[in-house]
């Protein structure tokens, strides 16, 4: 979908001749600009409460580029006068930005300020100017905006999985070797080096139990075959 901007031209407090004539110019090319909705005001200093103009500028929920030939410390003034309290103020020459508040106190981080990309007007500026300015604005503000810091902690959690899979599998693959000592193999199995390793089942826990319960069994055997003779 393509990005829409409104445009709000303030007009000059007193319209002579040349004002005039560059306002409805400037009027009459942005009513033909695609993604430029276009909207003509009264001087700010002029728009009185409950007016037309004054629910025009109120009803702008999201943000929007203000044209005035006054300045914007006046543009401010009269925005807050209107009942927007919080704004920040982005001039479109590459001037700093800069936020001013109403009531002089800051609102809490969840409520962000009304953004007005400001453009001073002058009849020493030629109209194609003005109006490239705002094409810039409206390209510029086509161009989506990814969050690096999201895009970085997905590939730290990435790795850390891809970590702790090859972890899983790696003790999957090769198990705990236990050595096991001369005793627990029997007392017939040869010695095996201090460097061998190998897996303790579970039956060598009971063989090692039975030899526990009878400790003279090879005795036993030993008497029983000369009984026998």
């Amino acid at each position: 979908m393509a990005v829409r901007i409104p445009v709000v031209i303030s007009q000059h407090e007193r319209r002579n001749g040349s004002v005039a004539d560059y306002e409805e110019k400037l009027i009459t090319r942005l009513i033909f600009e695609n993604g430029l909705d276009t909207t003509l005001i009264a001087d700010l200093k002029s728009i009185q409460l409950d007016t037309t103009d004054h629910l025009c500028v109120e009803g702008l929920k999201g943000d929007f580029a203000l044209a005035s030939w006054e300045t914007s410390d006046y543009v401010c003034v009269h925005l807050h006068r209107l009942g927007i309290p919080d704004i920040e103020i982005v001039p479109v020459d590459g001037s700093p930005k800069h936020r001013s508040v109403g009531n002089g106190v800051l609102p809490l981080p969840t409520s962000p300020p009304k953004k007005i990309f400001f453009v001073s007007l002058s009849t020493t500026m030629p109209i194609d100017e003005t109006i490239q300015t705002l094409r810039d604005l409206r390209e510029a503000r086509s161009i989506p905006v990814f969050s690096i810091e999201v895009s970085t902690r997905r590939n730290q959690v990435g790795n850390a999985g891809a970590d702790a899979a090859r972890s899983v599998g790696k003790s999957q693959s090769h198990p705990e070797l236990i050595p096991v000592s001369k005793r627990e193999l029997g007392p017939t199995s040869p010695p095996l080096p201090a460097s061998t390793a190998i897996a303790t089942p579970s039956f060598f826990e009971k063989a090692t139990d039975s030899e526990d319960e009878f400790p003279n069994i090879d005795q036993l055997m030993i008497d029983l075959d000369k009984f026998e003779m």
